[in-house]
């Protein structure tokens, strides 16, 4: 006969106390430094890549054993797909419910501990008790009472809570007066969790459907958070800056008129002082990602203020370290887009040729921003920008990439092809025709407006623009296919630009007559 598996209500917290969580302040911080760092990872719009491991469902425990499951253990199918260790049934968030509500300060901390650390994949009884319960407010008093240690555990698990999913972010929101009050707290462990709750409240993306994520930043900026989290940036702790730039970043989504506050902060000079802090380089740079992308305001005062130096610096030293290497790349193809801002970073030593090296890079998601970058240098005017870049043999390795890897790569590269091709029949007639034309064929043939657009823009090129073009299009003989294919579908204007195309080919518009 099975063991009947059931604990007294008496004994509710070894239903949830799957592991001790260790009390002491250095092993606490390194467990909250873990988690801050698994949670911004999920928000930096970096390339995540998971595995997933087979486990015993519960209705599998207990089968494997030759137990039937109780009843009052019964999992939503939902919580099926969660790891074992997360699972929580109806009666063990009932016990941390109780404990948090508790008169006893000791009780109310470890149940915080626990919600913190199962919230992490919650299981659908802890979501409805977040969602639902009184949880937010209970964990609102631990926060604006006097123990520090209450607070600290509270805004902890508050941060976790703010990072997951829609029901449970929404819910987060109501304690955004209480974390801006601690950002000038004397304790830096509290200054710093509430910074990356701000943070992981403004990170929220819910797409151009739903503004409710914009109304929740413009919230927390008009609460006062701004200027807290600049005088943060004076710290020597690492730590410190890294949060405040997190909250920073998020909260610099937005217009140039929602950003004001920034600047009259004095915002500018400390991110360029902390720019060359190694460890604090790539938060700092997400700060400026976001500034440089909402303000031209702040385009203008990171140029005159000498930022180009270390933001290039920066590029090299981070080139070989990955998904790192992303805000600055991000922060430089802002400021590229402008002719005279890209003249001046273009005359950095290694500036153009890291660019050109990062197309190389074997992520996928740093090549995709490279490219992006690219195609705002290649748009440049300046024919010395584009002689420099041909010298880097950048038509190679362009060539190279579309033809051939995932459609966006293709795509990003096409761009920067066409941009070159654009500037004139001298560089047109250094691209290898033979080598492009099937890969730009195959852009043609895609369903994706843009890559057809793409495609089309190459061959016209060859038909107008090159003396062997008309040969060179002779010699693939599925072109007049892939033009004759296009359907009106997705676009009609397309359509009608690979028929002017075929008449072109064979001589049967005005164009082509003259």
């Amino acid at each position: 006969m099975g063991k009947t598996r059931r604990n007294s209500n008496s004994d509710h917290r070894s239903l949830y106390k799957r592991t001790s969580i260790s009390r002491t302040p250095d092993e606490l911080i390194k467990r909250r430094v873990a988690i801050n760092e698994s949670l911004r990872k999920k928000h930096r719009e970096q390339l995540i890549t998971a595995k997933r491991f087979r486990n015993l469902n519960r209705h599998e425990e207990y089968e494997s054993a030759g137990e039937e499951e109780p009843a009052s253990e019964k999992k939503d199918e939902d919580d099926e797909e969660i790891s074992p260790y997360y699972r929580l049934s109806t009666e063990q968030v009932e016990g941390l419910a109780k404990d948090l509500a508790s008169e006893d300060k000791a009780l109310r901390i470890v149940a915080a501990q626990h919600i913190g650390k199962f919230v992490l994949e919650p299981a659908k009884p802890l979501i409805k008790y977040i969602s639902e319960g009184n949880c937010i407010e209970n964990l609102a008093q631990m926060i604006s009472g006097p123990n520090s240690d209450e607070q600290i555990e509270a805004a902890q698990t508050i941060s976790n809570i703010a990072a997951g999913s829609y029901d449970l972010w929404i819910k987060s929101v109501s304690i955004v007066p209480y974390l801006i009050s601690l950002l000038d707290s004397d304790n830096m462990n509290l200054r710093e969790i509430a910074a990356g709750a701000l943070g992981n409240m403004a990170a929220e993306d819910l797409g151009d459907m739903n503004d409710e994520d914009d109304k929740v930043r413009a919230t927390i900026r008009d609460n006062g958070a701004i200027k807290p989290l600049v005088r943060m940036l004076d710290s020597n702790d690492v730590r410190l800056v890294q949060s405040a730039c997190f909250a920073l970043a998020n909260l610099a989504r937005g217009q140039e008129g929602q950003l004001k506050e920034f600047f009259t902060a004095g915002l500018t000079d400390k991110l360029l002082k902390n720019l060359s802090n190694e460890d604090a380089a790539t938060e700092v740079c997400w700060v400026i990602s976001y500034l440089t992308a909402g303000s031209e305001k702040f385009r203008e005062e990171v140029m005159q203020k000498g930022f180009g130096d270390p933001l290039v610096k920066d590029l090299t030293s981070l080139a070989e370290q990955g998904a790192v290497v992303l805000p600055v790349l991000r922060t430089l193809g802002n400021l590229v887009g402008s002719e005279d801002y890209l003249k001046v970073l273009a005359e950095k030593e290694a500036f153009l040729s890291t660019v050109v090296s990062l197309i190389k890079s074997d992520q996928r998601v740093v090549k995709k921003e490279a490219l992006w970058v690219l195609s705002n240098i290649t748009s440049s005017q300046d024919p010395d920008i584009i002689q420099k870049l041909e010298e880097l043999d950048v038509i190679k390795h362009l060539s190279e990439l579309v033809g051939r890897g995932a459609f966006d790569i293709r795509k990003g590269a096409a761009y920067c092809i066409m941009n070159i091709a654009n500037h004139g029949p001298e560089h047109l007639d250094k691209l290898n025709h033979k080598q492009l034309l099937p890969a730009f064929l195959d852009l043609v043939k895609s369903q994706d407006a843009d890559m057809i657009r793409l495609g089309l823009g190459y061959i016209e090129l060859l038909l107008t623009q090159s003396p062997k073009g008309k040969e060179t299009i002779d010699n693939v003989p599925d072109c007049m296919e892939a033009l004759a294919a296009v359907a009106p579908a997705p676009d009609p204007e397309l359509f009608a630009f690979a028929n002017k195309l075929v008449d072109q080919y064979f001589g049967e518009s005005p164009e082509m007559q003259e």
